[in-house]
């Protein structure tokens, strides 16, 4: 489900800025900021990065509880869902134009501040299994931000960081197999 959402938002990023900057190709790609060897991946290159920064488990919305499917006389157990929030990065990397980087970056924000909210309903692309995703921008101190690219293996560009919240994932694993309870019996 994390990569069904991440290009969810991608599709839908690169679908607002073709309309505001028109191209031949998408403005956005997702990727990782840096390859294992300190370098730039190529298909980075004079673009907007959707890069995954962390994955955080909802306790808010923290469930115990399993869920039950009948079948015969008996039912299913699932074990209770995992809900998430997936922080994710949104950079320029337009080393010979700075400006640009910044345009596009503008825009992007623009769009998620205008619309932080995605349902199946308003959005023909939504990825089934999920009910709704909303985002919202994260306010990082410098030094957040600095360990975040640290971490990240790469040099600055200007970005921002977004938390897109809440992502279920219940694969329906079954745990057990329960016994339905199908009436009393009273003892006199």
């Amino acid at each position: 489900m994390i990569d069904k959402t991440m290009t969810f938002l991608l599709g839908e990023l690169n679908g607002f800025l073709g309309t505001v900057f028109p191209a031949g190709e998408p403005h956005a790609v997702l990727s990782s900021l840096a390859l294992p060897d300190g370098s730039m991946p190529r298909e980075i290159e004079n673009k907007m990065v959707l890069a995954l920064a962390n994955v955080e488990r909802e306790y808010a919305a923290h469930s115990l509880e399993s869920s039950f499917v009948p079948q015969g006389n008996s039912a299913l157990q699932a074990g209770p869902p995992l809900n998430l929030n997936l922080y994710f990065l949104l950079a320029g990397n337009f080393p010979s134009d700075c400006m640009q980087a910044l345009r596009l970056l503008s825009a992007a924000m623009s769009f998620l501040q205008a619309k932080p909210v995605f349902t199946p309903q308003d959005s023909s692309t939504f990825p089934r299994g999920l009910e709704r995703l909303s985002v919202e921008m994260v306010n990082l101190s410098i030094g957040d931000l600095h360990n975040l690219w640290a971490c990240a293996g790469a040099k600055y560009m200007p970005s921002v960081v977004y938390k897109a919240r809440m992502i279920t994932l219940q694969d329906g694993w079954v745990t057990e197999r329960v016994p339905v309870i199908t009436g009393t019996s009273q003892r006199t």
